[in-house]
């Protein structure tokens, strides 16, 4: 029996692409990022969150990965978001990346929303309600930074 909840918002999926790779066909490290990336790039913009085009910034404030086994040249990838804690500007995503043989890794990353001076940018309560959706059930919502 799986202990994973189900997903609040539908899996990204890639394929693993010759330039992820190093030359035995592994994927590099750091592009296990890249995935989780492309996947919050995604799901930011199905949840209608403004974005540098907008005038909204999310940088890293920190970021951590647990590697658990390899993907391949050609392997379908599939990212699974959510988030750990919704803070009052900030989002603490676990992002599981898998591949065919089961998780191959969980990036833990957090982004701090900014407007175009570097403020803070605060969710407002609509953004929230639907960032919420994505909290992992042990974690509850927030109003730290």
């Amino acid at each position: 029996m799986s202990t994973t909840p189900p997903p609040a918002a539908p899996p990204y999926r890639t394929r693993v692409a010759f330039h992820h790779t190093d030359a035995a066909g592994i994927v590099h490290f750091a592009n296990y990022f890249l995935f989780a990336e492309e996947a919050e790039t995604a799901l930011l913009a199905a949840l209608k969150l403004p974005g540098p085009r907008e005038g909204m910034q999310y940088p890293r404030v920190s970021a951590g990965a647990e590697y658990l086994r390899p993907l391949h040249f050609g392997d379908e990838v599939e990212v699974l978001a959510r988030l750990q804690k919704l803070g009052r500007s900030s989002l603490h995503w676990l992002f599981t990346v898998s591949g065919p043989e089961g998780t191959c890794a969980r990036l833990h990353i957090c982004t701090a929303r900014r407007n175009s001076r570097g403020e803070a940018a605060p969710y407002s309560p609509e953004e929230r309600a639907r960032l919420e959706a994505l909290i992992l059930p042990q974690a509850a919502p927030s109003n730290d930074t």
